[in-house]
């Protein structure tokens, strides 16, 4: 049996804009997903998928030329999603399924909460058949490939889209204040795809914003007093909202937060930055958000 595991992630600057090979900065997290794979003697493949509370949420077999021949109560689109992702498999490593094999994957965090379910499952079937992450996200999933770099590092980085061979800069990202830094779940779940395709639909970034949504991932890096920290997620905000021609979701949702917000990822989904204070965790609980989680317990 072989084993594999991949990191989750969130993306703190450039969203949207790394698509355009805008430098961004990533955060792996400390919550996964696992992979295993068993040989067996069949003449099938298994697939076999659980959530974080450990719930069945795939289990089906596949003949050698990739028809279903078990679904049980895995969706349809589930396993159209399946057919083609093992398509891309044998396009890659046409070895892989000479002899049967059980796939197993275990997600540490929910489904619904943006971490990378399909990214670390990419990136754990890369690892298993020694392909290019970047190609099978191509022929599976589509993205910048910004969260396959995440799922694959111990720490912060930057990340520059660059076809199938990006540039990764592994970087220290380490706050004096971070015991102020929370991480929020909005549960407003937005699709990425979905998102990426409204994006591709707009014009392209000025030049001059995307000097600056890079330098401000820079600055960020270096900087050692709150405020300053607080600044720069603001002008970050401010730039990509007025691009996307939304309003940031500090002033649509919290307008009287005492700190700042940043969105991470696709805007008005999953989770956001909130640099606050101690009494942070709170606010968010009276407005009804009951995930808030600490800098430590959320980012490897």
């Amino acid at each position: 049996m072989k084993e594999f595991f991949s990191q989750g992630k969130v993306l703190l600057t450039a969203e949207y804009a790394v698509l355009e090979g805008v430098k961004a900065l990533a955060l792996p997290t400390i919550k996964g997903q696992s992979l295993t794979v068993k040989t067996t003697e069949s003449q099938s493949i298994v697939w076999k998928a659980f959530t974080h509370d450990d719930q069945l949420w795939i289990d089906a077999a596949f003949d050698f030329q990739f028809r279903c021949i078990y679904a049980g109560d895995t969706s349809p689109k589930v396993i159209e999603k399946l057919v083609l992702i093992l398509q891309a498999m044998e396009t890659l490593s046409p070895s892989f399924y000479k002899r049967g094999v059980e796939i197993t994957t275990r997600l540490d965090f929910p489904q619904d909460w943006g971490l990378g379910s399909s990214s670390t499952l990419i990136n754990n079937l890369a690892q298993w058949l020694k392909i290019n992450p970047y190609i099978l996200l191509e022929k599976t999933f589509g993205g910048s490939g910004y969260d396959l770099a995440a799922a694959q590092s111990k720490g912060a980085l930057f990340y520059t889209r660059n076809a199938f061979s990006p540039t990764i800069e592994k970087v220290s990202f380490d706050p004096p204040f971070k015991n102020n830094l929370y991480f929020v779940y909005l549960n407003q779940k937005r699709n990425s795809q979905e998102a990426i395709k409204g994006y591709a639909e707009r014009k392209s970034l000025s030049q001059s914003n995307k000097k600056r949504l890079e330098k401000i991932g820079e600055e960020l890096l270096s900087c050692k007093a709150q405020e300053n920290f607080n600044l720069l997620l603001k002008e970050h905000e401010d730039i990509t909202g007025a691009f996307l021609g939304e309003p940031p979701v500090q002033a649509r949702l919290f307008p009287d937060f005492n700190g700042q917000i940043k969105s991470l990822g696709a805007w008005g989904g999953d989770f956001v930055l909130v640099s606050g204070n101690h009494e942070s965790p709170q606010y968010f609980m009276t407005k009804g958000f009951s995930t808030v989680i600490s800098f430590h317990e959320f980012i490897l």
